[in-house]
């Protein structure tokens, strides 16, 4: 596949990070045709879709014929990995849950050939990487240089011995075998929240604020004037040593992604649109109920006007927005006196008016 045909399969899960899935594109690419590097860093606000770009990445691989060696994928904390590493036992965590995710999709069918071949073309994705900086203020953190080095070991092709279980002649058995990590694909995300605001004062302090304002579409589509920074646009690899990730550590993602901002119209679009989007379960939940919800254009373009205000929480602000609206209708709806009866079916409409009111409480 090419890398404009992976981003077409991403795309279908992933909405407004489009330069995000170009370079996952690229990446996933390099990978299958197993180039030397391509781990990737994503580093975006909570609620951009690192996360979801994750998710679409693993389905990715299970879910298209002939990548089957490809599929071997685990997610991992980074806070985790510190804490193993304070232990001595950083590696053997991360490459020991990549051989029980192989041994559980080969099922009888894996051979310590098998087994080898899946383990070492495996994923590893990496959550909350900046939760393991070498720095915090101005002491070291010995658990994030610790944490670091231990995954820098395993992006720098080293032979890794690796605790393999195998099926033989009937049965399970368990041999220590060293895997070489060279194709082994790293994916590590964060949010990197002090970095926004660190790259935010080193641009402000020499430029001022004017130039961050401009016109940003609202959810119906017209423009609204906002202060915008975005990260994307001012970061430097400098700025990224200053919040205490290594340079030898950054040295082994060939992608730096960042993950933009989520407009009112993206946000309209999770909310309704996408799988697990927040309004189709609200109206499971009230079918069960025997009342069908519905909502006007105006109040669901609010909604997405009002999560977008809050930038630092992305989709996330989407269920703080909608759970204090809906939050006074899930106990006991009919008591409300909104709900209109007409013909045996029963009604609830939330409108701009109930949005509104939210935001007053």
């Amino acid at each position: 596949m090419t890398p404009t045909e992976i981003f077409e399969a991403l795309n279908q899960d992933v909405i407004g990070q489009d330069q995000a899935l170009r370079d996952m594109a690229v990446a996933i690419y390099k990978h299958l045709i197993e180039h030397s590097v391509g781990n990737v860093l994503m580093i975006g606000n909570s609620g951009t879709g690192k996360t979801t770009i994750m998710q679409a990445v693993e389905r990715f691989f299970t879910q298209t014929a002939g990548f089957e060696k490809y599929s071997t994928i685990i997610r991992i904390n980074a806070n985790l990995v510190a804490d193993m590493a304070s232990r001595g036992q950083q590696t053997s965590i991360v490459m020991d849950r990549l051989a029980r995710r192989a041994a559980d999709i080969l099922g009888e069918k894996a051979s310590l050939e098998s087994m080898r071949e899946y383990v070492s073309h495996g994923i590893v994705c990496v959550d909350e990487v900046d939760k393991i900086r070498a720095v915090i203020g101005d002491e070291p953190n010995i658990k994030g240089i610790v944490a670091q080095d231990s995954l820098l070991t395993l992006m720098e092709n080293e032979n890794v011995q690796v605790e393999m279980p195998y099926f033989d002649a009937g049965d399970w058995h368990t041999v220590t075998t060293p895997i070489n990590t060279r194709h082994v694909f790293f994916v590590a995300g964060g949010a990197f929240e002090e970095l926004y605001d660190q790259v935010y004062q080193r641009v402000t302090q020499t430029s001022g604020t004017d130039k961050f304002w401009r016109l940003t579409p609202r959810a119906d589509g017209s423009l609204d004037r906002k202060f915008v920074f975005e990260l994307v646009r001012h970061m430097q690899m400098e700025d990224m040593f200053a919040y205490g990730m290594t340079p030898q550590f950054l040295s082994r993602f060939d992608s730096v992604v960042m993950l933009g901002d989520l407009s009112a119209p993206h946000l309209l679009q999770i909310f309704q649109d996408t799988a697990g989007a927040i309004w189709p379960i609200a109206v499971d939940y009230f079918k069960n109920a025997g009342i069908t919800l519905t909502i006007t254009e105006e109040a669901a373009f609010l909604i997405a006007d009002m999560a977008a205000s809050k930038n630092r929480l992305g989709a996330r602000a989407l269920r703080e927005v909608f759970g204090n609206i809906i939050k006074g209708y899930e106990y006991d709806p009919l008591a409300t006196g909104l709900v209109r009866e007409q013909d045996g079916r029963r009604t609830l409409e939330i409108t701009s008016d109930m949005v509104e009111a939210s935001r007053q409480a």
